[in-house]
């Protein structure tokens, strides 16, 4: 009889050890983190190509019989201080150019003069993050216990999710339980 309970302990202890190996839920997390923003500002450009005006392609024909009525009279003076005027400011752009799983980019630029005289970026990347988490589906586990220092007790069983059942031998008897994980 004590062969026959020590061999089926032992064979329940090896079927709940590979059934507890084998059987797994698992749970797939992505979130996105930002990283280290990068920030530069770039004031001296210098062209690499320039390009010089051409021949002239189109001329312009000149319609005698044509009458213009009500023609506004142009003042230069004030056309030509209000295009110094305009030639003089100061534009500054600023733009979102991607907000999405790649990252953050933003760019400010400064013209005057006609030309780019600064370019400012800041760059915030972000990376995909994965976590794998894996629980077991059916736990074995087992125990022992003694009671009043004369009556030992040894016994096992296993989780199913979060329900388990126990059996337990005593030299008194054959124990049985239900079990639950909160």
């Amino acid at each position: 009889m004590n062969k026959l309970l020590l061999f089926s302990c032992i064979a329940c202890l090896v079927i709940g050890f590979f059934l507890g190996r084998s059987s797994s839920e698992v749970k797939e997390t992505v979130r996105y983190v930002e990283g280290e923003t990068i920030r530069d500002t770039i004031t001296r450009f210098v062209p690499d190509t320039v390009y010089f005006a051409g021949e002239l392609r189109y001329k312009y024909v000149y319609v005698p019989d044509t009458i213009y009525r009500d023609v506004p009279v142009v003042d230069r003076e004030k056309t030509i201080a209000a295009t110094v005027e305009d030639w003089n400011k100061t534009r500054e752009y600023k733009k979102l150019l991607f907000d999405n799983e790649n990252g953050k980019l933003n760019v400010n630029l400064s013209v005057q003069y006609n030309e780019l005289q600064r370019l400012s970026y800041s760059f915030t990347p972000m990376h995909k993050e994965t976590s794998i988490i894996k629980k077991r589906v059916f736990v074995p586990f087992v125990s022992a216990s003694l009671l009043n220092l004369n009556t030992f007790s040894v016994g096992g069983g296993f989780f199913y999710h979060d329900l388990g059942f126990r059996a337990e031998y005593s030299p008194s008897g054959l124990n049985f339980g239900v079990l639950y994980k909160f």
